[in-house]
């Protein structure tokens, strides 16, 4: 069982210890210090982000917390900042009587030094999760390819993108308001681009990968977490963001199914398809 949480982007698992698994994606802290090079000063938000997410711990009583990537902001480099808030806000969450896992995200080079050893971190190919109902989750943080088994998954679940849907009023003022995106995984495709991926030669996709790895994938959804950052920019996925060098393997292919996806907002919304919104630009 996936459950999206109201009102807030993260959601609960459902595991096959009948257990309440909490993911959230995108912390990107330290972001605060990016901003300031462009004039904006804000003061550090990590203890409001931090108070979010002690908030669900205390609602949902999860088990465990999956990081989906990005938890520090700048790329490589370790800020000043970061030195001192990602080793805090990591320890606050150890307190809280939970297992804290990690999977690495396009910014998360050299957080090992700012990471209890208590915490297990996963590469970026992702992990296998259970249901209670003995279903496959993927959880990836989705700026690179996963590993060949994550595609015994049903549903892949990724950040990275910020999903975000840009909206204009009657007098044409443009807002922007978080998403959340579901799309029908074009299987064969995405393997496509797996094996192309992996220099492995084809004649169909899914046969080669059938020989190559002994399974078939069973992927049928691809479902796009926001960001839990909410000062955040990100991706306006009812613009042609498809071809951006920050979208990823997986949900740049994805993408182009947009007919067969559902955009929500954190209300639970449906607001229709991908190709549906672009009429509201």
């Amino acid at each position: 069982m996936i459950k999206p949480l109201p009102d807030t982007p993260a959601l609960i698992i459902k595991t096959s210890s009948n257990s309440n698994l909490l993911v959230i994606a995108d912390l990107h802290i330290g972001f605060e210090i990016e901003l300031t090079s462009y004039g904006i000063m804000i003061p550090s938000q990590t203890k409001r982000i931090m108070q979010r997410v002690k908030k669900l711990i205390d609602s949902y009583s999860p088990s465990k917390l999956i990081l989906l990537g990005d938890i520090k902001h700048e790329i490589g480099k370790i800020s000043q900042s970061e030195w001192v808030d990602i080793p805090n806000f990591l320890n606050e969450l150890i307190k809280k009587n939970l297992n804290v896992e990690i999977i690495l995200g396009n910014h998360d080079g050299n957080i090992e030094p700012l990471t209890p050893r208590s915490i297990v971190i996963h590469s970026a190919r992702g992990i296998m999760i259970e249901t209670i109902k003995k279903v496959k989750v993927g959880l990836i943080h989705g700026h690179a390819w996963p590993s060949a088994k994550l595609f015994e998954a049903e549903t892949i679940i990724m950040g990275h993108l910020h999903p975000l849907i840009e909206l204009k009023d009657k007098l044409g003022f443009k807002f922007s308001e978080p998403v959340w995106v579901k799309i029908e995984f074009p299987t064969s495709k995405i393997i496509e681009g797996y094996l192309k991926y992996r220099k492995i030669k084809y004649s169909d996709p899914i046969s080669t990968f059938e020989d190559m790895f002994d399974f078939t994938p069973k992927t049928k959804n691809l479902i796009i977490i926001p960001a839990f950052n909410t000062y955040l920019g990100g991706a306006v996925i009812n613009k042609n963001i498809k071809k951006s060098s920050f979208v990823g393997p997986v949900s740049e292919i994805a993408l182009n199914n947009e007919i067969s996806s559902e955009v929500y907002l954190l209300d639970g919304t449906f607001l229709g398809s991908i190709k549906s919104l672009r009429n509201f630009l």
